[in-house]
């Protein structure tokens, strides 16, 4: 009997569920794909795997890794991380510094104009395309704020997510808001299987301007995707 998979995703700093509407649109309907909200533009939404789904797949975009339920984690058969990090600022010194001042004067700019902060922030984020979605009105600037300064302490427990998934880190070689690809080092202490690709030539928003080639290369290394690959 063919196994059923289930993907819960959850998105980033600034985003809501509808990030993930370009790879929804690449997934078979017999995939059931449930997208997290954390809450800056609606109300958050915390989905569950349903009891009887034999393959759990988590989706994290960015940020969405560290506000996803650790629950949520422990019972993921395999954990993607979409330009995922454990520490949000880079190592290397000089990149470290212009990613603490930009923080820095992102936090101190979003309580008087929220919709200035995001529309620059967006415009990072979909480096070196075009931007491809308009800021929200209806915003919850006390969330947006508290995760942002979250961001510039956050250091993920990454011993927290060796539970013996398969873990998938897909990062890119453009990305203006990490400025370095993570996967390699958020996946050195892994013990179990992992996979690591960067994506030259696309930014920070890879899971949506890059769905078709993310869901093929995830069907080429999850067996139980490469059936539904097939009969999409």
């Amino acid at each position: 009997m063919e196994k059923n998979v289930e993907i819960l995703a959850y998105h980033g700093w600034g985003f809501d569920g509808s990030f993930w509407d370009s790879f929804k649109k690449v997934i078979p309907e017999s995939v059931p794909f449930k997208t997290a909200n954390r809450g800056y533009f609606d109300k958050p939404f915390h989905p569950r795997f349903n009891p009887d789904t034999n393959v759990r797949v988590v989706f994290t975009h960015s940020f969405g890794l560290h506000w996803c339920n650790s629950g949520i984690l422990s019972k993921a058969d395999y954990l993607v991380m979409f330009n995922g990090f454990g520490e949000f600022h880079p190592k290397k010194e000089k990149y470290r510094a212009i990613s603490k001042k930009g923080l820095a004067r992102m936090i101190s700019e979003l309580v008087l104009a929220p919709e200035k902060v995001l529309k620059l922030f967006y415009g990072n984020v979909f480096y070196p395309g075009n931007t491809l979605i308009k800021v929200k009105q209806d915003l919850d600037k006390q969330k947006l704020a508290e995760d942002l300064k979250e961001l510039d302490n956050t250091r993920f427990p990454l011993i927290d997510l060796d539970f013996g998934s398969v873990m998938i880190a897909l990062d890119s070689g453009k990305d203006q808001v990490l400025m370095q690809p993570r996967g390699k080092e958020m996946t050195a202490g892994h013990l179990h299987k992992k996979y690591v690709k960067v994506y030259d030539a696309a930014g920070h928003a890879l899971p949506l301007t890059n769905p078709e080639d993310c869901w093929s290369y995830l069907c080429s290394i999850i067996p139980i995707f490469e059936r539904h690959e097939n009969n999409r």
